[in-house]
Parts: structure tokens; sequence; C-alpha cells
């Protein structure tokens, strides 16, 4: 639930400081980011916790609802611009934390050769 709280912050400040284009870039991109947590989340709660499907997407869309709290939090607020500002840039660092922590090691796996990791690292920088 604290993931997706801090979600719909960075998505609040994002509203609050950027073009729309930019808006719906972080909004799909968080969705990119969510789906497949939420689906892992779903499979533990069956297969290790014990839930049914019904709970287990009860407990999952109760989660999800912090996003929208988490929104509303900032949008309620009265942020400075120096304030979101320092939102967004976490929330980029938090998004390429995740691409390199995920991504990364599961390229760097199925290359071989040092000109060809040299490239692989070279493309994920630029």
């Amino acid at each position: 639930a604290f993931c997706n709280f801090v979600d719909g912050i960075f998505i609040g400040a994002a509203f609050l400081g950027c073009s729309w284009g930019t808006v719906f870039s972080i909004i799909l991109v968080t969705l990119l980011h969510e789906i497949p947590q939420e689906i892992a989340d779903f499979l533990i709660l069956t297969r290790y916790a014990g839930l049914t499907t019904a709970k287990a997407c009860f407990v999952n869309f109760t989660s999800g609802l912090s996003v929208t709290l988490g929104g509303i939090v900032v949008l309620a607020t009265n942020t400075s611009d120096a304030t979101t500002g320092i939102i967004l840039a976490i929330a980029g660092g938090a998004y390429i934390n995740i691409s390199v922590a995920e991504t990364v090691p599961r390229i760097d796996s199925h290359i071989t050769g040092k000109v060809n990791r040299l490239l692989m690292l070279t493309f994920f920088i630029v």
C-alpha cells in the first residue's frame, strides 16, 4: 500500500507541475510498473497466503486505492514549485532504479563478449 501511495504522490505532483503530455507519460509508466506488481501480489496472496480469489482481488483493490489517496494528499496541500520539483526528481530516480535493478541484470545474463556488454551499457545510459 505504501508503494501505491507514493505512486499517487508522484502522479499528483505531475499534475501540479508538468504538461499534460508529461502527466500522461508518468501515469503510463506507473501503470506499466504496477500491473506486473499487482499480478505478483495476487499470486502471492492466492498461492502462499491462502486467500481465495475474491479476497485476493479485494485486498489488491483496497491496496490500489492508496494511489488515489496519495494523489489527493499532494493536490490538497499547498506545495511550492520547488517541492513539486523535488517530488518529481525522486519519482524519476525511483523509476530509473526499478529499470536498472530489474532490466539490466536480465539483459546482462544474455550478453557475451566485452564489446556487446559495452554497447548494452552505452545504449542503456543514452
